[in-house]
């Protein structure tokens, strides 16, 4: 009911359902043995049909809005499938009524005009096996998270036609696709992290260190971080007193409070790694799951865990390294001129 009562607030359907009744009209004449009719009754045939189809598509495409929005995707995709049948009904109906098959050279003026269709609505042929192809395989339903980088698409699928896909992207704006990008191009579906079946999302971050901060723990180093709870808690004493260095000691603590996290997932895997020396300093890099997988809660529990490693830094005596800044220069202990920049205008 809802969809009929917004299919005729449609000025548009108005004038179908008047042009339909008016060749009805016309039709009930020529059947009649007294009356010829206005119009011949093959094209009568022909713009009743038209009218059938063109009202049945309507009705779907608006069946199609409506199982969008609760998210019905068996509906979408029968209305879609609706909406071929009809247009098929329409080649096979034309063909009857002018009795086509009858006319010589049918087979080459079929296959010219399918050539010239083909040419013309390739795209939305495309759109339709893409269509297909998507649905059979349930690589895409309406409410997944899909991320097409090429495309700056990273958002919720909205909306899914023949040949068009509509995204609400996270900076609340909407992109609309063919169909046809999604078959042959990359994209990504987040669909099973969102629904939580996956083991959470990944944090995958690197964290330069200034190695000119490395060093071994002097026994007055082990002793002050022998004495910080917040270390004890993830690395027992004879772990701080045989390590070498600060730098070894550090991605320890590390990887222990991070299997110790109540939101980190110790699968499918946990890795604290240093990578290759740079010219800038020795890359640290995590690589663990968050098992909050909606934005903004993972985007709060990584802010956290950014936060921790910043702070943690320091109870080992390391720096992350960072490019020298102007300010950096002028305050150096080294000064290119006889006293250091103040930055301030004089008088």
């Amino acid at each position: 009911m809802i969809v009929l009562r917004n299919l005729f607030r449609r000025r548009l359907v108005w004038i179908l359902i008047a042009t339909f009744i008016l060749f009805t009209l016309n039709w009930v004449l020529i059947w009649h043995k007294n009356f010829t009719g206005f119009v011949s009754l093959e094209w009568t045939e022909l713009v009743l049909l038209t009218l059938f189809v063109w009202l049945a598509v309507l009705v779907c495409s608006s069946l199609t809005n409506i199982f969008s929005l609760k998210r019905n995707e068996f509906g979408i995709t029968w209305c879609q499938i609706s909406i071929l049948l009809f247009g098929g009904l329409w080649i096979l109906g034309f063909v009857v009524i002018f009795d086509i098959n009858n006319m010589p050279h049918f087979s080459v003026a079929i296959g010219i005009i399918g050539s010239v269709i083909g040419i013309i609505f390739q795209d939305t042929l495309k759109g339709v096996f893409a269509f297909i192809h998507l649905r059979l395989n349930k690589q895409i339903n309406i409410g997944d998270w899909i991320q097409i980088p090429k495309h700056n698409v990273d958002g919720e699928v909205s909306h899914i036609t023949l040949t068009h896909v509509t995204f609400y992207n996270w900076d609340t704006t909407t992109s609309s696709i063919p169909t046809s990008v999604l078959h042959s191009e990359h994209f990504i579906n987040l669909r099973n992290m969102t629904d939580g079946k996956t083991f959470g999302r990944r944090m995958f971050m690197t964290f330069v260190l200034d190695t000119g901060w490395f060093h071994n723990l002097s026994k007055n180093e082990k002793k002050e971080l022998e004495q910080k709870e917040e270390i004890l808690k993830y690395l027992p004493v004879e772990e701080i007193e045989k390590s070498m260095s600060n730098a070894q000691l550090f991605r320890m603590y590390l990887f222990h409070w991070l299997m110790n996290h109540p939101h980190i997932s110790q699968q499918p895997r946990l890795i604290v790694r240093w990578q290759e020396q740079k010219e800038y300093g020795m890359p640290l890099q995590i690589y663990a799951f968050i098992t909050d997988s909606s934005l903004s809660a993972f985007e709060w529990q990584q802010s956290q865990i950014v936060e921790h490693i910043i702070e943690s830094l320091d109870w080992f005596g390391l720096r992350l390294y960072q490019s020298p800044s102007n300010y950096d220069v002028s305050n150096s202990s080294i000064y290119m001129t006889n006293k250091p920049a103040t930055y301030r205008k004089e008088n």
